[in-house]
């Protein structure tokens, strides 16, 4: 079953010119082996994570702390026994150490998986202050405290971590994720539909912060980064009305596009290798007919 919508899946996003994949599978060791193995058919490059979570999941949907870890540490390995001679930044399909998001993660989990992430240096990759309903929850669970802080008190914060959406980030959270060189991606379809806001994307990227464009084939309608650079242009004028200024559609719309190219690349920090045809780069291209 994994084979035939992973298989699904990649081709989808190869179609539409997605050359770099960050994905969330699931809780299921095998099956996310299995995205893995897909991807590397396929030819593109990607950051797999086992998705770990040990609490506040879905009936049948949950692991115990103990197989979380063990699993995503296998996942890690697996990745790396795919290509021995390869470089983390030349590695076809890396994985990652994937809290779900807070609220689904007990404080046990997430301290063990901050060890395998300095461990073995690998990537990390969650949600960050997604929504309002999203951020309550947290809130319930650990008082006073945020999503950023929760991160960064567990060595989860780090110059290979890419949080999704971040919309409700508070400029002292967008300096944290500045000094630990974390990225974000922007995710504006799903943004528009729960989200609850937009991430201020001329702000944030003034600030320093390292974002680059996502699909979120999960809670946006495309598998096209051309419909996100779109949705992106649109936000960002509403956003300049809102601040009582205008917006120049072409400017906006190259932002998006940048950030769909090397700003993706600087989330992952992989802009030295990918995000744009020039000598020395990896040549990671689509043929279109």
């Amino acid at each position: 079953f994994a084979r035939t919508v992973y298989s699904k899946l990649v081709r989808r996003l190869l179609d539409n010119g997605t050359t770099t994949s960050v994905y969330y599978a699931s809780i299921h060791l095998e099956a996310t082996k299995v995205l893995v193995d897909v991807c590397r058919e396929l030819g593109q490059r990607a950051i797999v994570g086992k998705v770990a979570m040990d609490q506040h999941g879905g009936e049948g949907y949950v692991e115990t702390t103990a197989d979380a870890l063990r699993d995503t540490e296998a996942l890690v390995e697996y990745c790396v026994k795919c290509e021995p001679a390869a470089s983390s930044q030349t590695r076809l399909v890396s994985g990652s150490v994937c809290p779900r998001f807070i609220p689904t993660c007990s404080t046990p989990l997430l301290k063990g998986l901050g060890e395998i992430a300095e461990k073995h240096r690998c990537w990390v990759q969650s949600h960050i202050a997604e929504s309002p309903d999203e951020m309550a929850f947290v809130d319930a669970l650990h008082p006073g405290r945020r999503d950023a802080e929760i991160f960064d008190a567990h060595k989860l914060l780090t110059s290979r971590t890419v949080m999704a959406h971040g919309v409700h980030l508070r400029p002292e959270e967008v300096k944290l994720l500045v000094t630990r060189g974390s990225g974000v991606a922007c995710c504006p379809l799903s943004n528009f539909f729960f989200a609850g806001g937009e991430l201020p994307l001329k702000q944030v990227q003034a600030a320093g912060l390292r974002v680059g464009l996502g699909t979120d084939v999960a809670g946006g309608y495309s598998p096209s980064m051309l419909s996100s650079c779109r949705t992106a242009t649109l936000a960002s004028k509403v956003v300049a009305r809102a601040a009582g200024g205008g917006a120049d559609a072409d400017v906006d719309y190259r932002r998006a596009f940048w950030t769909a190219t090397m700003g993706g690349a600087r989330a992952i920090g992989l802009e030295e290798h990918l995000g744009c045809l020039e000598v020395g780069r990896q040549f990671d291209a689509i043929l279109v007919d």
